[in-house]
């Protein structure tokens, strides 16, 4: 069985002072505090905007401080929600090599790189005569947006040459089968790639894995429903405002056993419930559920 990892999904939240970080921690001193009880965190910014390399070697430098400490990239949303849905796999090819150079490489070479996270669309299907079944999927038929089977080939082809274990989530239930399991083309395709189905506990998705990698990836963004589908207009944060509470968080520890009994390198698991400083209260509940060591260097938690 691989090492479990447990993490959040962002560090740079100032609603955090005072329920993780000291209160009156300044901004600059959020990334350094967070390694000292955590020892992976999933950059959630890079999805919306690439980083300059002096930030990227900036956060390098201060995971250097502690050892163990690391990095886990989301495919920014140009490359995964738009580029990736074109016609033609150039332009997304080009562009993921920026990143890379930009992002990966500089992680990479400092030894601090984890996994990268390529989520896809909704829009991203399977076949385009399937009806969508979840809520939170487009309500109308898209068919210029059926890339298909070829497409998540040339996505985990692309990953794979580029540094950092890799994952893919899939948000749209064409991949799907009658049982909700992952339709056996799609696993066999991340499996020849050795790229980890992205586990879900969320309302828009149901809880599914494979065996297609040697590591495993598990997002939790709890279970707002009604933020979910209604709140996020006005407020993005609302779909996120979530705390597990014990029982919740315990249904999942013997899935997440299971999980992780069938890889040898990491299962790296991600709070992205953030909204009042839920995600690492979580986190660390996680970590005594599954009786998961405190990493080498860590302070004990300040809540």
């Amino acid at each position: 069985m691989g090492n479990i990892r447990i993490g959040n999904s962002g560090w740079s939240y100032k609603e955090w002072v005072g329920t993780f970080y000291p209160k009156g921690s300044s901004s600059s001193r959020f990334l350094s505090e967070y390694f000292q009880h955590f020892d992976t965190v999933e950059i959630n910014s890079t999805f919306y905007r690439v980083p300059s390399r002096s930030t990227v070697l900036g956060w390098a430098k201060e995971a250097g401080k502690v050892e163990g400490r690391e990095f886990c990239v989301k495919v920014p949303q140009d490359i995964s929600h738009h580029l990736a849905m074109g016609e033609s796999e150039v332009e997304m090819i080009d562009a993921y090599s920026e990143f890379s150079r930009s992002v990966l490489e500089p992680l990479s070479e400092s030894g601090c790189l984890g996994a990268v996270l390529f989520q896809t669309s909704p829009y991203f299907s399977m076949r385009g005569d399937i009806k969508y079944r979840m809520k939170s999927e487009p309500k109308v038929p898209l068919p210029e947006y059926t890339i298909g089977m070829d497409r998540l080939k040339g996505i985990c082809k692309l990953m794979l040459d580029h540094p950092g274990e890799t994952a893919l989530e899939f948000r749209n239930s064409s991949w799907l089968n009658e049982d909700s399991d992952l339709i056996p083309d799609a696993r066999d395709v991340l499996r020849s790639h050795g790229t980890a189905l992205v586990t879900v506990d969320g309302p828009s998705f149901p809880w599914i894995s494979a065996e297609t990698s040697r590591h495993n990836y598990i997002r939790f963004h709890g279970r707002n429903r009604e933020g979910w589908y209604k709140g996020f207009e006005n407020d993005p944060s609302a779909r996120y405002r979530y705390r597990y509470n014990d029982d919740e968080l315990r249904s999942r520890i013997d899935q997440i056993k299971i999980i992780s009994s069938r890889v040898d390198m990491e299962t790296r698991i991600f709070f992205n419930n953030h909204p009042q400083g839920y995600a690492p209260q979580n986190a660390s509940r996680m970590m005594e559920l599954l009786e998961v060591k405190r990493p080498i260097g860590a302070m004990e938690r300040l809540w």
